[in-house]
């Protein structure tokens, strides 16, 4: 039945609870049960404690697998943070509360606050080439880089991958006040393209030399992309 988060509010307004009477039995804000429901949390860490309050099971509320239509069993699933991490083999990645914009950008006085944090096999942290400790990861809020990338979708990005500019890479990027996510292309003049996947709405932003400069600031080249269909 869908995904985590429509079946999250299906459960929650069959028992005719509002986002913050349901925040309110969990002892979470509303916030952070908007973010589920809104497709923004997709490993919640108290997922237990909701789906009991829903009076489901955690399988269905995250997997959708019926068991007993929803109902309480006793088959039992753990979170990541219960289960014992073979610490050779997965780190953790942290979840930043800020949105990087594919399109016309966000503003950048977002507090850049860790939300949570997303499991990642070291070996394929070592295939990109990034450190665990130079990796973060962000929401995309935009339509510019569809159809690879949708709104809503995590991206990793690889905070020492500033310079050089790999012509066609994908990069994090604050513009100005902004904060952005552009495939970046180098110009013979020094100066940068700022290219969207999606053309017909987002054409080419050419900045020669001077305004790269005085725009641009590099964040860091994006490696890896949760991708939603």
């Amino acid at each position: 039945m869908g995904t985590l988060a429509e079946r999250l509010k299906i459960a929650r307004e069959k028992l005719g609870l509002s986002q913050q009477q349901l925040a309110e039995l969990v002892g979470v804000s509303q916030q952070a049960i908007g973010k589920i429901e809104g497709g923004v949390t997709l490993q919640p860490r108290n997922l237990k404690v909701i789906a009991e309050k829903l009076s489901v099971s955690a399988h269905w509320l995250q997997f959708g697998e019926l068991d007993s239509n929803g109902q309480k069993t006793t088959f039992v699933i753990k979170e990541w943070e219960e289960t014992q991490q073979d610490q050779s083999i997965f780190t953790e990645i942290p979840i930043l509360d800020v949105e990087l914009a594919a399109g016309n950008g966000c503003m950048a006085e977002i507090v850049e606050s860790e939300e949570s944090t997303f499991p990642f096999r070291k070996d394929d942290l070592r295939s990109s080439g990034v450190f665990a400790d130079n990796a973060r990861i962000v929401k995309i809020n935009g339509s510019s880089l569809y159809p690879v990338l949708k709104n809503g979708d995590l991206v990793a990005v690889d905070l020492s991958k500033k310079k050089p500019i790999r012509d066609g890479d994908l990069y994090a990027v604050r513009d100005g006040v902004l904060l952005r996510v552009k495939v970046l292309i180098n110009r013979p003049d020094g100066g940068v393209i700022l290219r969207s996947f999606n053309k017909e709405e987002y054409p080419d932003e050419v900045l020669t030399l001077k305004e790269s400069f005085e725009r641009i600031t590099v964040i860091g080249r994006v490696f890896w992309s949760s991708r939603s269909w």
